[in-house]
């Protein structure tokens, strides 16, 4: 299985569009139709292949690259990490001055 991570960083390349199978969660990082295709069965795929132009595949791709580099980058997901535990550190009592032992 390939991690969303790994196809995203893949994605962010220039004019690269994805086919993707659906999985919870994957429409709140790019929008299905429009920076993605979601295809269920192998006929959707090759439907995708076959019936979308270059100029249509080449606009999704930049509209993914552009969605990833603004929101889904390894930085975004350090900084999110980094909130999520100064979150769980306020929870726990060590308040939001406390050093993350990463720090």
């Amino acid at each position: 299985m390939i991690s969303c991570w790994h196809w995203m960083d893949a994605a962010a390349g220039p004019s690269r569009w994805v086919i993707s199978d659906r999985w919870d969660g994957l429409d709140a990082l790019l929008e299905p139709n429009h920076e993605i295709i979601l295809a269920h069965t192998s006929r959707d795929v090759l439907h995708a292949l076959h019936q979308l132009d270059e100029n249509t595949r080449e606009a999704m791709g930049a509209r993914a690259r552009r969605r990833i580099l603004e929101h889904h980058t390894a930085a975004h997901r350090a900084e999110t990490l980094e909130r999520e535990l100064e979150c769980a550190m306020r929870r726990v009592g060590r308040g939001a001055s406390a050093t993350l032992p990463f720090q």
